[in-house]
C-alpha cells in the first residue's frame, strides 16, 4: 500500500483491533481504573442528592446541627470524589503513556526488521510523522479518549436513573433531547475521521518536505534554490493549513450543537419543573437537585465534542500506524532455517536473475554465476549501472533474492538465519553513513562491547589513525549528523575501520575507497593484505588499480558477466576490462603531468 493512499473509514477496524491487544496487556490496571471511575460516578450522582437534602432540612426548619451535619456529608463526599477523580485520571493517563512507550518500541523494532525495499517505497518524513505525531494522537485516544468513553456514558445513565427516581415525568422530558446526541455523534464522527486522516497525511507530507530540505540544504544553497524551495514548502504548508481549517470547521459546528442539548434540557427543567414547584407537586430541594444534574451534564456533553475529535483522530492515526505494522518483513528467518555455528566464507552465485522489488525495469543482474572460494578475493569492475552495488547487496540479503541462486558454504542464503548471516559479513557501502556520535563510537558501532585495541588496530589498517590527532578532541570528536565534520575520505575510512573492527568472515567493499587519493589508497591496500588473506573479500571498484591483485576478477556490463579472469589475462584479452585499464592509465598520466607542470 502506498504511503499516500488514504483508506476509507471502515478500514479503521484492523488498527483498533491491534490497539485492543495493547489494552489487554494492562487489563488488571484498567480494571482497577474502571472501579475508581465507577466510584467517582457514584459520588458525582450523590452530591446533588446530599445538597438537596441539606436544602430540604433548611426548608423544613430543622435544627442548625442537622443542617451542619448534612453539609459535612457534602464536603466529605466532594473530597472523596475529587480524590477518586485525581487518581483515576492519573492512572489512565499513565497507562496511555505506557502503551505509547510499548507501541513506539514495537514500531521501531518492526521498522528495523523491514528490508531495504520497504524504504524505497516509503518516504522518511512520512515514517517520522507516524512515529511522532500519530503516536501522540493515539496516546490522547488512550488517555482522555478512553477516560470519557467509559466515564461519560455511565455518568449519563446514573444521572438519568437518579432523575427518574426523583420525578419520572420531568426526567422523561429532560431525556428527550439526548438521543439526538447519538445521531449527531455518528454524523460528525465520520466527518472528523475523514478530515483528521487528511490532516495527518498533510502533516506527514510537510514533515517529509522539511526533512528533505534540511538534509539537502547544501545542494539547495549550491544551486541557489532557496526561493524555489521556499515556494514548494509554502505550497505544502498551505495544504496543511487548509486541512487544519477543515478540522476546525467540523469542530466549530459540533460544539454549538452539543451545547444546545443541555440548554434545551435546562429550559425544560425551568418550564416543567417550575410549574410543578408552583403547583407544590415538587419540592424546591428536588427542583434544585434536578437543576444540578442538568448543569453537571452540560460540561460532559460539551466535553464529548472534544472526545469525538480525539477518538476519530486517534483512530485515523492508529490506522496509519497499522499500515506500517501490517507490512510483513519479506526477509526473515524461515522455519526450515539451517543451524550453523558460523561460516567459512565460500560464496556461490548460480544463474542469479535479480530485479529490485516493485521495479518494472530490466533485471539488474542477469544469469550471473560465479564461485568465490573461502579465503579468496573477488574483484568486481564495470561501468556505472552495470550491477556492481546490487551484487554486493544480495549477499547479506539486504534485498530479497530467489531461492537456489545465492549460496554460502553450500547453503541457500535464504535458509541461513539472519543473525548468523550478518554476524559473519561486514559491508562498506559506497555512500558511507556515520551516526551523530563520537569517532570512536562510530568505529565500534558493530561491537558488543567497545574494545580500544580493536578500534585502534582497525583504524591503523584503514589509514584513519593518522587523522585522529588533527581532530579537535581526538577519538571523542563528535562527527556530526551523517559525519558532516569529516571529509569524504575520512568518512569512507571510518566506515572501513568500522567493518574491520568486526573481524568478519566475509568482507564486502563497495567502492569504499572512491573518495580517498591514490597515495592513501595504496597505503590502505598494503594494510589490508593481511586482512584479505584471512577472509573472503568482494572488492568492488571503478579503479582497476584497486582490483588488479585479487584472486579473480569479473567484469559486469548490463547486469551480466562479460569477462572473468586475473588482471593480466583480462588486459591481454583486449575487452572491456582492457579498455577501462587503458583509459584510467591515460587519465593518471595526464593528472601526473598536470601536477608536475
Amino acid at each position: 500500500m502506498s504511503a499516500a493512499t488514504a483508506p476509507s473509514a471502515p478500514v479503521v477496524r484492523p488498527g483498533l483491533r491491534r490497539l485492543v491487544g495493547y489494552l489487554s496487556r494492562h487489563r488488571l490496571a484498567y480494571g482497577f481504573w474502571a472501579i475508581l471511575t465507577l466510584g467517582y460516578v457514584a459520588s458525582f450522582v450523590t452530591i446533588p442528592i446530599l445538597i438537596g437534602r441539606a436544602l430540604g432540612a433548611a426548608e423544613q426548619g430543622l435544627p442548625a446541627s442537622e443542617i451542619a451535619l448534612r453539609c459535612g456529608f457534602i464536603v466529605a463526599v466532594t473530597l472523596f470524589a475529587a480524590a477518586l477523580r485525581y487518581y483515576s485520571r492519573t492512572l489512565v493517563f499513565n497507562l496511555a503513556r505506557d502503551i505509547e512507550y510499548e507501541l513506539r518500541n514495537d514500531l521501531f523494532s518492526h521498522l528495523q526488521r523491514l528490508p531495504q525495499s520497504f524504504y524505497l517505497r516509503w518516504r522518511t518524513g512520512d515514517l517520522m510523522s507516524r512515529c511522532v505525531n500519530d503516536l501522540a494522537s493515539v496516546r490522547l485516544l488512550l488517555g482522555p479518549g478512553v477516560l470519557n468513553l467509559l466515564q461519560t456514558p455511565i455518568l449519563y445513565l446514573a444521572v438519568f436513573v437518579a432523575m427518574f427516581v426523583l420525578d419520572p415525568k420531568l426526567a422523561l422530558f429532560v431525556v428527550l433531547p439526548y438521543p439526538a446526541f447519538l445521531w449527531i455523534a455518528r454524523a460528525f464522527g465520520r466527518a472528523m475521521y475523514r478530515t483528521n486522516l487528511r490532516l495527518q497525511e498533510g502533516l506527514a507530507d510537510l514533515s517529509n518536505r522539511l526533512q528533505e530540505s534540511v538534509a539537502g540544504v547544501a545542494v539547495v544553497k549550491a544551486y541557489a534554490m532557496e526561493r524555489a524551495n521556499q515556494e514548494r514548502f509554502e505550497v505544502a504548508n498551505r495544504d496543511l493549513y487548509e486541512r487544519q481549517i477543515a478540522v476546525v470547521r467540523v469542530m466549530a459546528a459540533l460544539q454549538p450543537v452539543l451545547t444546545l442539548l443541555p440548554a434545551v434540557a435546562m429550559g425544560i427543567v425551568f418550564v416543567v419543573g417550575g410549574r410543578e414547584v408552583i403547583d407544590r407537586r415538587m419540592s424546591i430541594a428536588d427542583f434544585f437537585t434536578f437543576s444540578m444534574y442538568v448543569y453537571g451534564l452540560t460540561f460532559y456533553t460539551f466535553l464529548m465534542g472534544w472526545v469525538v475529535t480525539l477518538v476519530q483522530r486517534g483512530a485515523a492515526s492508529m490506522q496509519r500506524l497499522d499500515d506500517v505494522l501490517c507490512t510483513e518483513p519479506s526477509i526473515a528467518d524461515r522455519p526450515d532455517a539451517a543451524r550453523l555455528g558460523g561460516l567459512r566464507g565460500e560464496i556461490e552465485f548460480r544463474h542469479l536473475d535479480f530485479r529490485y522489488p516493485g521495479s518494472d525495469r530490466e533485471p539488474s543482474l542477469r544469469d550471473l554465476s560465479v564461485r568465490i572460494p573461502a579465503g579468496s578475493t573477488l574483484g568486481v569492475v564495470g561501468p556505472i549501472g552495470s550491477g556492481k552495488s546490487t551484487l554486493a547487496s544480495v549477499v547479506p540479503r539486504l534485498y530479497e533474492v530467489p531461492d537456489g541462486t545465492v549460496f554460502l558454504d553450500g547453503v541457500d542464503v535464504n535458509r541461513i538465519p539472519l543473525a548468523t548471516l550478518r554476524r559473519n559479513i561486514a559491508m562498506v557501502p559506497q555512500e558511507s553513513f556515520l551516526f551523530s556520535m563520537s569517532l570512536a563510537e562510530n568505529v565500534a558501532y558493530g561491537l558488543a562491547e567497545p574494545d580500544p585495541e580493536r578500534i585502534h588496530a582497525a583504524a591503523e589498517r584503514a589509514q584513519l589513525a593518522r587523522d585522529v590527532a588533527d581532530l579537535p578532541y581526538g577519538w571523542d570528536t563528535l562527527v556530526g549528523e551523517r559525519g558532516v565534520m569529516l571529509s569524504g575520505g575520512q568518512r569512507q575510512r571510518t566506515a572501513l575501520a568500522r567493518a574491520l573492527a568486526l573481524d568478519p568472515r566475509i568482507l564486502i567493499l563497495d567502492d569504499a575507497l572512491s573518495s580517498v587519493d591514490a597515495e592513501t589508497e595504496s597505503r590502505i591496500r598494503s594494510g589490508l593484505r593481511e586482512v584479505f588473506a584471512e577472509r573472503t573479500v568482494i572488492l568492488i571498484s571503478h579503479r582497476i588499480s584497486t582490483v588488479r591483485d585479487t584472486d579473480q576478477i569479473i567484469v559486469l556490463d548490463g547486469g551480466r558477466i562479460v569477462e572473468r579472469g586475473r588482471h593480466d589475462e583480462l588486459v591481454a584479452a583486449g575487452g572491456l576490462y582492457a579498455r577501462l585499464a587503458s583509459q584510467q592509465a591515460l587519465e593518471e598520466e595526464i593528472e601526473s603531468e598536470e601536477a608536475v607542470a
